[in-house]
């Protein structure tokens, strides 16, 4: 199995308003539209995945590259380039979603709420652009060989948060952090460590905001919170056991599966970053 991270790089058509979040529930109902217009049923199956423990095998950001708000939102002229931004944590879900692009990149169109936008290209490759890139689940299992560093950095690009029951928490503490990326890993591999991960990381991670902003963005006319910014979640005391070299393999699967909630609808948008230690 494979885990893609798909850079789709957009030229405005006509002169076009994009709200203040950046219009991730659009980027959300366009990528229902063009699966559904591949394959229908995958569609249907995708949508219908739900319940606690379960995550969607896919995340889309908001619309990127855009002007400085004014008011609201954000006007585009036309001709205005920008990009957009979808993992697909499945082998079949990302080849029905290629297959749109596939009769040539130039013919192809995509709508964010009244917004037109014809594609350029889609980068998958490495190295083709920061946020592009495809690993394979084994890949990211044989690093659990390797020993942890001290302290692991994340970048949290769009605005992230937790839900816990009916309260919604946007600090990003250190078992939401690895709670959230271990469920990913379990559905992706069966592998089941959600309960272990979130104690041991809450118990053996240090948390230290370099950088944190609070967000209030809305979704379809909802409000949410987040945060974004840089964190680095640093060993109390070496370690060098399981879980801590988890921890370490989870925070690399943050740039593929992003992180809490509503990251189908751009927020949680996360990788590691390097440390100069």
């Amino acid at each position: 199995m494979r885990l893609y991270a798909s850079v789709i790089t957009l030229t405005a058509q006509e002169p076009a308003f994009i709200p203040a979040s950046g219009g991730g529930q659009y980027a959300h109902a366009a990528f229902f539209n063009i699966l559904d217009q591949v394959d229908p049923r995958l569609a249907a199956a995708v949508h219908e995945i739900a319940g606690k423990g379960r995550r969607k095998p896919f995340t889309v950001s908001p619309l990127m590259g855009l002007p400085r708000p004014r008011g609201e939102g954000h006007l585009l002229p036309a001709g205005w380039a920008c990009w957009l931004r979808v993992t697909l944590l499945d082998d079949v879900l990302f080849r029905s979603f290629i297959e749109y692009f596939q009769a040539g990149p130039a013919g192809c169109a995509i709508r964010l709420g009244d917004a037109h936008f014809l594609v350029n290209e889609v980068l998958t490759t490495p190295g083709s652009h920061p946020w592009a890139g495809v690993i394979t689940l084994d890949d990211l299992r044989r690093r659990l060989d390797a020993p942890p560093p001290a302290a692991i950095a994340l970048e949290f690009h769009t605005p992230t948060s937790f839900k816990l029951g009916n309260y919604i928490e946007a600090l990003p503490l250190p078992r939401l952090v690895f709670g959230s990326l271990a469920t990913v890993w379990a559905n992706l591999s069966g592998e089941n460590l959600v309960t272990a991960v979130e104690r041991f990381a809450e118990r053996h991670l240090h948390m230290e905001i370099h950088r944190l902003v609070r967000h209030g963005p809305r979704l379809n006319n909802q409000p949410q919170i987040g945060a974004t910014g840089r964190v680095v979640y640093r060993f109390l005391t070496p370690e060098d056991g399981p879980l801590a070299r988890a921890i370490n393999v989870l925070a690399d699967l943050a740039f593929y599966a992003g992180i809490g909630r509503k990251t189908t609808q751009g927020m949680g948008m996360a990788r590691r970053l390097e440390l100069d230690e």
